[in-house]
């Protein structure tokens, strides 16, 4: 059995157990994090800059930057960084969502958010 075929029996006994609202779920944190690990290896997270996703829907995340610059930068980077979160998905256990595009904001005083 190849990572791709555990990843996704991982995620079939993980919805069975836990009920359909919680592959949606798995889903979306499997998101977050992906974006995370994208951010922080492009050089995106530092000091007072952070950015997390808000949501996702139908192929597209809505990330709250913390700061316009950083908002910017996102948006110049928008395909390397949806290219980037894909990559980082693939084979993950629940791992169902694949990134289209991204809407980037500027958040209000929220700081640097954990998963």
């Amino acid at each position: 059995m190849n990572r791709e075929e555990r990843a996704g029996a991982i995620g079939r006994s993980l919805v069975d157990q836990l009920g359909p609202d919680a592959a949606e779920q798995l889903a979306l944190a499997q998101l977050r994090i992906a974006w995370q690990e994208t951010v922080e290896s492009a050089g995106l997270e530092r000091e007072t800059l952070s950015s997390r996703v808000v949501s996702e829907t139908n192929g597209m995340a809505r990330i709250e930057a913390s700061e316009p610059i950083l908002a910017q930068e996102i948006g110049l980077r928008a395909d390397a960084l949806v290219w980037g979160v894909n990559e980082r998905m693939r084979g993950r256990p629940g791992a169902t969502i694949v990134l289209r595009r991204l809407a980037v904001s500027v958040g209000r005083g929220r700081g640097r958010s954990d998963l």
